[in-house]
């Protein structure tokens, strides 16, 4: 069994078959239709780029080799200040994940295990994390963390702690933790919806 990804139509693929992707499956809880679409592609282009940088940081790459646009740099240079501070020890980057169970797909940004500011060794603990260059961080990054997390380990997926970290155009970042209980509730509940509706050829109005 193998997991594959369309990019350009940002599909996922178990052994051959689709599957609905985490963002797809929590498009309910964002609204962004007074959002000009142009301005839309943008932003998501921008992220995308400075998700490749930071994956090109923490993969031990020199960035001096690549053409790196310089409106990305204060975003890397946030990241890369979270890193240090948190001390960060990543065991996956940009992973595809998958639920045998619920079968639904993914790409978690970043799990390892980390350290808040201020706090000793002792208490380094495992965590998600997603990388954001929103203006906001949104209630359904909750959802959207504790999905990767139990799609990458269905049995202990829940013990892990969730954070989004956002990148700042100065050069600073806001790291936000993720405790409501229910988030992986309302994700399930997205995903049996979305599997009901189309068992039963229903289009959502939503």
């Amino acid at each position: 069994m193998l997991l594959t990804f369309d990019a350009e139509a940002h599909r996922y693929y178990w052994d051959g078959k689709p599957v609905p992707g985490v963002t797809t499956i929590l498009a309910p809880l964002s609204d962004f239709a007074a959002v000009d679409p142009d301005v839309m592609r943008r932003a998501s282009k921008f992220g995308t780029a400075v998700h490749y940088v930071c994956e090109l940081v923490d993969t031990g790459e020199d960035l001096q080799h690549y053409d790196v646009d310089p409106a990305l740099l204060p975003y890397v240079d946030a990241w890369r200040k979270f890193c240090a501070e948190w001390r960060v020890q990543w065991k996956l980057i940009e992973q595809r994940v998958y639920h045998p169970t619920l079968r639904y797909a993914g790409t978690l940004d970043r799990k390892g295990t980390l350290v808040a500011p201020g706090e000793p060794e002792h208490r380094r603990h495992a965590a998600v994390v997603d990388i954001k260059t929103s203006t906001n961080l949104y209630p359904s990054v909750g959802p959207q963390l504790a999905a990767y997390a139990r799609a990458d380990d269905p049995l202990n997926g829940a013990s892990q702690r969730r954070y989004a970290v956002q990148l700042k155009g100065d050069g600073s970042y806001v790291c936000k933790e993720y405790r409501d209980a229910d988030d992986f509730a309302t994700f399930s509940a997205l995903l049996a919806l979305r599997t009901w509706c189309s068992r039963h050829s229903i289009k959502p109005q939503f």
